[in-house]
């Protein structure tokens, strides 16, 4: 069985091509997204063989979820399913991981076909598209080809340095980077450095939160600089990356999206989720919803709830330990007692 996941904005064609694919016998769709994000969680609780999806959607768009599943999951595929009949798309599309593209219109066997020669390793593209980005590769397409695939800028940072950096995660240098890069005006040079370092090493903590907060810089789009910085904050978690650390990632992307930021660090058995961690976490939600908001009551009365069961716990131990002693006790002066009879 080939194992499929769907994933497009729009509820009706997610549904369509589902029932179409589940008359297939070799196929099984085992999950459907609606956005880029979400894609990448199915992803990884699933681990399908071939992800069928659309490049534009809300949250994170399909070229950017191609280029992150491409990198964290060698064992699954990405068809790029697209309404684009476009030279700029198919070329992006394969730069970002993609082994094949269709277009919307495609019919039922040769969609089947694709991902059955995708899954065995096969490059797969729609009827024509290749002959026509080859026919179209002259004069401003060939020259914006040839930049895309040229030799990388020069590296704004010594090489030692540069590698240096990216083995360890050391606050302070990248803060000092950030700043420096950005003043100079070299970021964009840097980021592409990192996204080739990423290709090879994508769980890199510094070269993560580097692109992020570059890409917040250089104004990239949100959805990019955002799911740099998520993919880094979870794999931190994953490290151990102390709360300090973890704090640069989540101050990034809070200037971009508080709410959702906020969600990283309000979680159960999480860095926070402690005594001194609750007041940052209230602080937080008075700032970001409001002090008077249901967010922050309701973060509020959820730690009041587990203080008062620690706190039982706590009382429960202290009865045991009591109960012990006083059966001690009791057996003491019984020896004791018998001790002065037989005296």
């Amino acid at each position: 069985m080939i194992r499929i996941l769907l994933v497009d904005d729009q509820a009706i064609l997610r549904q369509a091509l589902k029932a179409l694919l589940e008359k297939v016998s070799d196929f099984q769709v085992v999950g459907t997204a609606s956005d880029g994000q979400a894609a990448i969680e199915q992803v990884a609780a699933k681990r399908p063989d071939v992800v069928l999806l659309d490049i534009q959607m809300p949250v994170m768009d399909g070229l950017t979820a191609s280029w992150l599943i491409s990198q964290r999951f060698a064992d699954t595929k990405v068809i790029v399913l697209s309404g684009h009949d476009d030279n700029a798309y198919l070329a992006r599309a394969l730069k970002a991981g993609a082994k094949g593209y269709l277009l919307k219109n495609t019919g039922a066997k040769d969609l089947a076909d694709t991902i059955r020669n995708v899954h065995r390793g096969y490059g797969q593209f729609g009827p024509g598209l290749l002959e026509k980005m080859a026919a179209g590769m002259s004069t401003s397409a060939n020259s914006e080809s040839q930049q895309e695939t040229s030799e990388l800028p020069a590296l704004p940072l010594p090489e030692l340095e540069f590698r240096h950096l990216l083995n360890g995660f050391d606050t302070e240098e990248l803060l000092t980077v950030v700043q420096q890069v950005t003043e100079q005006e070299t970021g964009s040079e840097l980021l592409a450095h990192l996204e080739q370092h990423l290709k090879h090493q994508p769980n890199s903590l510094a070269a993560l939160y580097l692109s992020g907060a570059l890409s917040h810089k250089e104004q990239n789009p949100k959805a990019t600089t955002l799911s740099y910085l998520r993919v880094g904050f979870k794999e931190g978690l994953k490290q151990g990356l102390s709360q300090e650390k973890l704090m640069l990632f989540y101050r990034e992307a809070a200037s971009l999206e508080p709410q959702e930021a906020f969600t990283w660090v309000v979680r159960e058995g999480g860095p926070w989720d402690t005594k001194d961690g609750v007041s940052f976490l209230l602080q937080e939600a008075a700032e970001i919803f409001g002090p008077e908001s249901e967010q922050r009551r309701t973060l509020q009365n959820l730690w009041r709830i587990k203080a008062m069961f620690q706190l039982k716990e706590g009382i429960a131990s202290i009865n045991s330990k009591v109960t012990d002693l006083q059966q001690g006790f009791e057996r003491l002066g019984q020896v004791v007692q018998l001790g002065g009879i037989q005296q």
